[in-house]
């Protein structure tokens, strides 16, 4: 039996780690899923953030929304977002451009790979967020050869050292698709009605080599970020 300390590194968002031993199993990949507006964008940069902050390069790969745009939408949160950027610490890659093109044809998994691979020669990357997985198109129908190309995806990105954050839309809860049963975990977001408003919350459905809540979790915006606070009751 292989055995062994696990390394974790610290989503950056206030409140979440403790909800999974003390943050993100290191070198693999995540789901973060939900409805439109639900924060999962604000997620995935506040994670790139988190590792800027201690030195590391982080890659945004956008397939829809001009990357810098979605800094703008961050900047709120922390104005010194932008320095990460000028430093290179912080990378926005656009691949919405060649996605919305007149001629351009959606992205395949080993076509974004290959983008990933030189990134990695390159900038030595550490974390890396897709925003949105959606976005990403596959060169087949057949369900069992869908499973085989993301499975080679996620499988050379933890051997590349990556740490990842995969962004899509949920809006049916009762469809699960091929990420969520290969990624390492599954991190929902979710909209609930409490008394005559609408809130936001957070729930971990799936999280390997990790004891952790499944209870649904406040999640708000405050000053910095998201935040999470206590259970759903």
């Amino acid at each position: 039996m292989i055995t062994g300390r696990v390394e974790r590194i610290s989503t950056g968002i206030e409140g979440f780690d403790p909800l999974i031993e003390g943050g993100l199993v290191k070198s693999k990949s995540y789901l973060i899923t939900g409805p439109p507006g639900s924060g999962k964008t604000t997620f995935g940069i506040q994670f790139l953030v988190e590792g800027a902050k201690r030195g590391e390069k982080v890659v945004y790969i956008s397939l829809i929304q001009d990357p810098e745009e979605v800094i703008k939408d961050y900047e709120r949160f922390d104005p010194s977002v932008w320095n990460y950027v000028q430093k290179g610490n912080l990378i926005l890659y656009d691949l919405g451009k060649e996605v919305w093109g007149p001629t351009a044809k959606p992205p395949q998994w080993s076509s974004i790979m290959v983008r990933i691979k030189d990134l990695v020669r390159e900038s030595n990357i550490n974390r890396l967020v897709i925003d949105p997985l959606t976005a990403i198109d596959f060169p087949t129908s057949d369900p069992a050869e869908k499973r085989a190309e993301l499975a080679t995806f996620l499988r050379t990105m933890s051997a590349l050292g990556i740490t990842s954050l995969l962004i899509a839309e949920l809006t049916d809860l009762d469809r699960y698709s091929e990420e969520h049963y290969l990624v390492d975990g599954v991190i929902m977001l979710h909209y609930y009605l409490e008394g005559n408003d609408m809130a936001r919350a957070i729930q971990v459905l799936k999280m390997r080599r990790t004891r952790h809540e499944t209870k649904m979790y406040r999640l708000e915006f405050g000053p910095k970020g998201l935040v999470v606070r206590g259970p759903v009751l």
